[in-house]
């Protein structure tokens, strides 16, 4: 989780000196996250992955082409995250 977490903020911070801290947080808060003044992740409400997923959602939901750019980390992560939790699990089975 702890992974997801950093992903988050460090999205979060890419997002916001595109768009201001006041839309990235709001955009943060609609994927499922709470997030301190400072940027900091609070509280992860639900899956990850399905957090995740929504947060690239909202970053591109303008079609900004840039805002695309900035979330390809978040994809490349989310896949090797991914992975990483299903391995995990398949050893703790």
């Amino acid at each position: 989780m702890e992974k997801y977490l950093n992903l988050f903020e460090d999205a979060i911070k890419v997002q916001a000196e595109m768009v201001g801290e006041e839309k990235a947080f709001l955009q943060a808060k609609q994927a499922g996250l709470q997030v301190s003044a400072a940027g900091h992740i609070v509280a992860c409400t639900g899956n990850p992955k399905l957090v995740l997923l929504r947060l690239i959602r909202s970053f591109t939901a303008d079609g900004s082409l840039s805002a695309l750019h900035a979330c390809a980390p978040l994809i490349e992560q989310m896949s090797k995250i991914s992975a990483e939790l299903d391995e995990a699990e398949a050893a703790a089975n």
